[in-house]
């Protein structure tokens, strides 16, 4: 990469950093410290000017295992508004998913997802859960619209 783009990089990695979010691949991110409901936690992201996570490639997911060492946080996917359609909060449709063994498992009301748990070892994956659940939350938030601006 040339000297201009490294520099570039640097300071959206400081502008992340600046209200204590991570910067990966043209985004920011934010990992909670407490725990809320899924759609506690999408309004404080939506409050931001952010939205929880979006995962869609595997690099990302690994990325997003390495921040959150594995516990379960929740991420921006959902089968609210029809059982069996997962649907990210942008409104795409979830195609391939890094579900664990078994999941999600059908129950009607798990209809949000979370990332990891450890003390589940059996579970290496996603787990959909019920969304009045209690869980951290990861932010996702593009900076591509502020360098245009």
């Amino acid at each position: 990469m040339s000297n201009k783009g490294d520099q570039l990089i640097n300071q959206l990695a400081l502008l992340c950093a600046e209200d204590e979010w991570i910067y990966y691949q043209s985004s920011c991110f934010y990992i909670s410290s407490e725990a809320k409901n899924w759609t506690e936690s999408r309004e404080y992201c939506l409050n931001r000017e952010a939205d929880m996570i979006i995962i869609n490639n595997r690099q990302k997911q690994d990325f997003v295992r390495k921040i959150t060492d594995k516990r379960g946080f929740w991420i921006g996917v959902t089968d609210i508004d029809v059982e069996g359609t997962w649907k990210w909060v942008d409104g795409s449709t979830l195609t391939s998913g890094i579900w664990a063994s078994g999941e999600p498992n059908g129950e009607i009301r798990e209809n949000c997802a979370v990332t990891y748990l450890t003390y589940l070892p059996e579970l290496i994956g996603w787990i959909d859960v019920a969304c009045d659940d209690a869980y951290q939350w990861i932010c996702e938030k593009s900076i591509l619209p502020h360098i245009q601006s």
